[in-house]
């Protein structure tokens, strides 16, 4: 693997966030991408015509079905010969209140929101685990960054929000993911790197304007709304620069396995 060309499977790629950062991963770290989406939209179709073949791997699959995401990790080591990290931006997000929740709903959002960050990691580990990236932020030329993983979590992970239930649920979890990961991977001394992220107000927010008002608590809907009525919310390049750029270049490892603010001044330097 070419330490100027890192390897990366990136879910959730056909708009917003994941598509902000699929396109920062080609344009400012020459990265080799692999994207797992339901989805295959106009946008990322079009990159992909950009980029090319030899740049982008556009599979459409359920990012919710293991074997889809075993199939990910075996094509793109079949492609470039192996894997150097993974960003997890694939999710929904819901509105009910917990007492409204269709008990049939529930396994599949978990599938996709949760299940699938473990489909992914599994099969890949082994080939994280290998990689030798040497990282452009240390000043040692000889200095060594093993396989990077960044999750994409949400500041509804520590928080109560009226109507985000299920989705505060599946976030908390992932911190925990990346926690227990983190922790396993030191233990066994491969030095995967591991950091769950949130983004902010990303200006994606169309469903909670939609469909907020009737479900979420009135002073939650309105705050959002006013974000976004004075254009307050983020550019999804803002956080996806530091999500890119973690993966691309490596994390601080004295780090890995915390749940961080995009904005926290000790990821300053992965800002594009």
């Amino acid at each position: 693997m070419s330490a100027l060309s890192p390897i990366i499977i990136l879910t959730g790629a056909s708009r917003g966030l994941g598509l902000a950062v699929l396109s920062l991963l080609l344009s400012h770290h020459n990265a080799r991408v692999t994207t797992l989406s339901r989805s295959s939209t106009t946008e990322l179709q079009n990159t992909v015509k950009q980029y090319g073949e030899d740049r982008v791997l556009a599979i459409q699959g359920d990012v919710g079905d293991a074997e889809v995401n075993a199939g990910a990790v075996k094509q793109t080591v079949d492609k470039w010969g192996g894997i150097d990290g993974l960003v997890l931006n694939a999710g929904t997000m819901s509105i009910f209140r917990l007492d409204a929740v269709p008990l049939e709903y529930i396994p599949g959002y978990i599938e996709t929101n949760l299940s699938s960050s473990i489909y992914l990691i599994q099969p890949a580990l082994p080939y994280l685990r290998k990689s030798t990236l040497p990282s452009p932020l240390s000043s040692s030329t000889t200095s060594k960054s093993t396989g990077r993983i960044v999750l994409v979590s949400s500041g509804a992970s520590s928080k109560g929000y009226v109507a985000w239930g299920l989705y505060s649920a599946v976030k908390a979890a992932l911190n925990s993911v990346a926690r227990t990961l983190a922790a396993e991977e030191n233990l066994n001394g491969s030095g995967v790197g591991v950091w769950a992220i949130r983004p902010g107000l990303v200006d994606m927010q169309d469903l909670l304007r939609s469909s907020g008002a009737e479900s979420m608590h009135p002073n939650e809907f309105a705050r959002l709304k006013t974000a976004y009525d004075e254009g307050n919310l983020l550019r999804p390049e803002q956080p996806g620069s530091v999500l890119a750029g973690l993966v691309a270049r490596g994390g601080p490892m004295d780090l890995s396995g915390e749940y961080l603010n995009w904005a926290d001044e000790r990821l300053l330097a992965y800002r594009t």
